[in-house]
């Protein structure tokens, strides 16, 4: 376990570097943030940090190729992956030790040197339609679509970070190319590795391959994210599904936020597991839905809380009733301190089992990093859980679950829109 320290360099070429020793595993995992993310795309150009993020893998400098960059790590019996969020990103890594140098240097030339070859951007632009068409097709993926589009509306927050067929199919290599050089500059880069690997030799290699410093253009920007809700607060969707699919969400805190650790627990307590209240209530008492749980979302200015939930259609009012009933409940009256303790317990030992993996330490580092803020230990953060009190999650509930605030996203048969919105305004 390494989350109590870490070591952090500063490269000449702008790139922070985070390194935490774990001696004990026989792994490197190493993680590279890149600040760029769909809420930072022009409405026109939806989707390319989507789309880049899949050409950094159709090959780089010294890898011409996706057969050679899949083999360089899955021949070394690695893992590499990544990720676009509305903010970040990511690119992943996990290999043994012997080999971390050189998935260094294929990190490396991905971010930096990718080909964008104009026939892969073509092909590959395929790949991405139709994997903007599979979540279409999934209710549980387009509801959540759905709802970000209650929440946010036209606000870059609230579109797809795949972006919309209209505007992917206006993408090409050229820019790309350009938004490439536009983003991808090491001043805004957080490298992170964690494993059985030394600070000096993480410095000496990342200084080789990242840099020389490069002349950045001015760092994107974005629009700060509204407060509340400025449009319509409901999306409703016909779909002859067997059940219907449905989110409450309203705006969440941001990411440094005093009163986040609050927020994890609140998440607990209410939707997060089988033990939160509306599993319990909504699906063991009621028997109302199979699927039902709370999930939150941070950004650097605001945020995301909701609850989904999925039931057969003739019970939906039945299931929206009871959601509301937890929430009455939870700001009504507050938190025993047994249930208190039992959802601090929860979110320790989540975090502690994680702490033993090269992967979750990396992340650990990394993300605090990159979102700006001085990392925490992992005793800090048990601190700051275990300090949060029972009023904290109560003034909490009361403070973000807000009629006004609320919106609706509903996928399913027979939807009565004009029925669905009349629920909404009665919260």
């Amino acid at each position: 376990m390494n989350l109590q320290t870490y070591e952090r360099a500063q490269l000449d070429a702008g790139l922070t570097v985070l390194c935490a020793a774990m001696p004990h595993v026989r792994s490197v995992s190493m993680g590279l943030y890149i600040p760029i993310g769909s809420r930072y795309e022009e409405a026109a150009q939806a989707g390319i940090s989507h789309f880049l993020e899949h050409m950094l893998f159709k090959g780089c400098q010294g890898w011409p190729t996706a057969l050679t960059i899949a083999n360089e790590i899955e021949g070394r019996g690695g893992y590499l992956n990544a990720s676009t969020s509305q903010e970040f990103i990511s690119l992943w890594v996990k290999v043994g030790t012997r080999h971390w140098r050189q998935a260094l240097s294929l990190l490396a030339g991905m971010a930096q040197q990718p080909l964008l070859d104009p026939a892969e951007c073509l092909r590959e632009r395929g790949v991405i339609l139709e994997e903007i068409a599979m979540n279409r097709d999934e209710p549980e993926d387009f509801v959540s679509q759905l709802s970000s589009q209650a929440l946010w509306g036209d606000h870059p927050l609230g579109r797809e970070i795949a972006g919309e067929a209209e505007t992917v199919m206006g993408l090409d290599a050229e820019s790309l190319r350009a938004f490439h050089q536009h983003t991808f500059h090491c001043g805004g880069m957080v490298l992170t590795l964690a494993g059985a690997i030394g600070m000096a030799e993480v410095v000496s290699a990342a200084a080789a391959e990242f840099g020389p410093a490069v002349a950045a253009s001015a760092r994107p920007t974005f629009l700060p994210a509204p407060h509340l809700p400025d449009h319509p607060r409901w999306r409703v969707h016909n779909r002859a599904t067997d059940q219907a699919h449905v989110q409450l969400a309203v705006p969440g805190l941001p990411r440094n936020s005093p009163d986040r650790f609050a927020l994890r627990l609140l998440d607990v307590l209410v939707g997060d597991g089988m033990s939160s209240r509306l599993w319990q209530r909504v699906r063991e008492d009621l028997g109302l839905a199979y699927s039902i749980g709370s999930y939150r979302a941070a950004y650097a200015d605001s945020g995301v809380f909701g609850v989904y939930g999925g039931c057969d259609a003739r019970r939906l009012y039945q299931m929206l009733d009871a959601i509301q009933a937890v929430w009455r409940q939870v700001q009504e009256a507050p938190i025993s301190a047994d249930e208190l303790q039992h959802c601090k317990e929860y979110i320790k030992g989540r975090m502690e089992l994680a702490s033993e993996d090269s992967s979750s330490v990396a992340a650990w580092w990394g993300w605090q990093a990159a979102t700006g803020t001085e990392p925490w230990t992992l005793d800090q953060t048990l601190a700051a859980i275990d300090a949060v009190t029972a009023a904290d999650v109560q003034r909490l509930a009361q403070q973000i679950w807000r009629p006004q605030a609320l919106t609706l996203a509903y996928v399913g048969p027979r939807p009565n829109e004009k029925k669905l919105t009349k629920w909404l305004a009665a919260v």
